[in-house]
């Protein structure tokens, strides 16, 4: 009876070998876009994570890839033509000065960071009133003014414009007003002999005040945007919050937030934010943060302002 020589089934073993691990590298290169793309449409689920890795986004990634895996080894040749065409892609934008190896290493080392990032939601304050110089502070948001006005439109295009081009313009614009006040603010405490709550079109030139000046100032530039604001009163601060929308638009801002618009703060940070009775959520910008949705002040909130 024929038998195999040693030397073929060697070269077999090693052959299949080598399928299996091309069939690997195809599906992990496909699976951490895939993924991403899938994960700003994930529901919020409050899953603690785990050794400090997202459960709800390595389970995505790990189905994808096992489906990647069992469609490959079903039908070999995509194995092979899909890393050929993928690397002929990237060969040539790269020759043409566009998205190139340097920016795919980038893009995957963003998707590996982002299993160890986590959203916490924040208790519900939904049914907190305004407080007391809740109406001052109405006031004093003249985001109407044409100083206001001029500045929110000139801080609303200072970064971020070719993002905000391509979708999302409110929000974006909104995080480069937050931006620009943020990097040039300066604490100033207000007069020993009572609380002063400066119009935002007298902060306008100064980018200087305490909380609730600032607070002023975020919220009435986002409201000259088009952006939705409210002020949250804690039992020795005040801060601006923004609503970022519903579940979906949370994700979204947070992709934005940790990859696109402020990797260098962000981008291994927990991201902190608000849902209202309507089911919006709401991140702070907090002149006390580098980067929209940081940890807020631990006291106790007693009012909402919403503007």
């Amino acid at each position: 009876m024929p038998t195999n020589e040693p030397g073929t089934e060697d070269e077999e073993s090693k052959g299949g070998l080598v399928q299996a691990a091309l069939q690997f590298l195809v599906a992990l290169v496909v699976a951490l876009p895939v993924s991403m793309a899938i994960w700003p449409h994930l529901p919020l689920m409050q899953i603690p994570s785990v050794l400090g890795l997202s459960v709800d986004r390595l389970a995505v990634f790990l189905l994808v890839l096992v489906l990647l895996l069992l469609m490959l080894r079903r039908f070999p040749l995509l194995s092979y033509t899909a890393l050929v065409v993928f690397v002929g892609v990237v060969t040539f934008q790269s020759f043409r000065g566009g998205y190139g190896f340097g920016d795919l290493f980038r893009s995957y080392g963003a998707s590996i960071s982002a299993f160890s990032q986590s959203t916490t939601a924040l208790p519900d304050v939904s049914e907190l009133r305004p407080f007391k110089g809740a109406e001052e502070l109405r006031k004093a948001m003249n985001h109407t003014d044409p100083v206001v006005r001029s500045f929110a439109v000139r801080a609303a295009t200072t970064w971020f414009n070719e993002e905000a081009s391509e979708g999302d313009r409110t929000l974006i614009q909104a995080f480069s007003i937050f931006k620009v006040i943020n990097s040039s603010w300066i604490y100033v405490s207000d007069p020993a002999d009572g609380e002063y709550f400066a119009m935002a079109s007298e902060s306008v030139p100064l980018l200087a005040g305490d909380c609730d000046d600032h607070a002023v100032l975020i919220a009435a530039c986002i409201k000259a945007i088009g952006g939705k604001v409210r002020l949250v009163r804690t039992t020795g601060h005040i801060y601006p919050e923004m609503c970022v929308g519903d579940a979906k638009g949370l994700q979204r801002a947070i992709y934005l937030i940790r990859n696109v618009l402020f990797p260098e703060e962000a981008r291994y940070a927990d991201l902190y934010y608000h849902t209202d009775a309507n089911g919006d959520r709401w991140i702070n910008l907090d002149y006390t943060r580098h980067y929209p949705g940081g940890p807020v002040m631990n006291e106790k909130i007693i009012g909402i302002l919403h503007v």
